[in-house]
């Protein structure tokens, strides 16, 4: 398992080459590539652009191994998504310049889904949301990763398993928000164990159960000796990838640097608690 991080906040402020820096000092090995902000989902940077960027941050050591895409994915207005559904698409191709194997697309949530009609109506129109998604997948050679979203027809094991199923391709995984499971309140650890080895990446960041902080591990009340211990049981072995920039608002520009490094010592710290499940299942705490 490898400990990687998004940069939202890191690169509004320093800009995506120094961030780069930042992490790669401070020990991350990998980063999640905001292609959310806007910038990069529009035409402000060319092929080029993309390609030096994925140079220098190898360079570093640290390369790009997941994405996000621009969100919601849909809206009443429907010209607003016909809009939206073109800048997911211009972020799957320019992610692929850096060579990221996964763009995580959240599921539409614009219309009402709480009672079983509603459900019923939103889960078909994701279907044909993610459809429409997969040859721009097959073209860039990039993976959809689906979040479970708080509201939407993936919050719970369930219907995100129901939701990918129906899909049937091999052009989606899905990404496991810890903070968004925890304010499910279906229980952090027990949504990784009902997901299973089917996990393709992370979202990892701590709440208090009702807020959406994104702070980070031990900041909030996620129980994580259990997430770790579900982690390692139920066979995933990809990345812990850090989206607890929140971290960070209230700190001094001045210690990006030092913020970071501790990010780091948080997410070793997590890693080596799977590592303790995973190479000696069931031994005590």
């Amino acid at each position: 398992m490898k400990l990687t991080t998004n940069i939202m906040l890191f690169h509004n402020e320093l800009g995506v080459r120094k961030t780069v820096d930042v992490f790669a000092r401070a020990g991350f090995e990998g980063i999640e590539f905001n292609a959310d902000l806007k910038e990069y989902h529009n035409d402000d940077h060319d092929e080029a652009f993309y390609k030096d960027l994925r140079a220098y941050a190898e360079a570093q050591g640290i390369p790009f191994t997941q994405a996000h895409a621009p969100f919601g994915s849909a809206y009443v207005d429907e010209e607003k998504t016909r809009q939206r559904f073109l800048e997911i698409v211009k972020s799957i191709k320019h992610v692929s310049w850096l060579g990221v194997p996964a763009i995580i697309v959240h599921p539409a949530t614009h219309l009402e889904a709480k009672t079983e009609e509603g459900f019923a109506r939103m889960m078909e129109y994701n279907l044909d949301f993610y459809r429409r998604l997969i040859p721009y997948c097959e073209e860039f050679g990039v993976k959809i990763a689906i979040e479970n979203i708080p509201g939407a027809v993936t919050e719970g094991a369930e219907g995100l398993l129901s939701l990918l199923d129906a899909l049937d391709s091999d052009a989606f995984t899905i990404c496991y928000d810890v903070g968004h499971a925890h304010i499910r309140g279906q229980g952090a650890a027990d949504m990784i164990r009902a997901l299973g080895a089917r996990i393709g990446c992370t979202h990892i960041h701590d709440n208090d159960g009702v807020h959406d902080s994104h702070t980070l591990p031990f900041y909030g009340t996620i129980d994580w000796e259990s997430v770790m211990q579900a982690f390692a049981e139920s066979g995933y072995e990809g990345n812990l990838n850090y989206e607890s920039g929140a971290f960070v608002k209230k700190m001094p520009v001045s210690l990006r640097q030092e913020s970071a490094n501790y990010m780091a010592s948080v997410g070793k710290h997590l890693i080596g608690r799977y590592l303790h499940y995973k190479n000696a299942p069931g031994s005590a705490r």
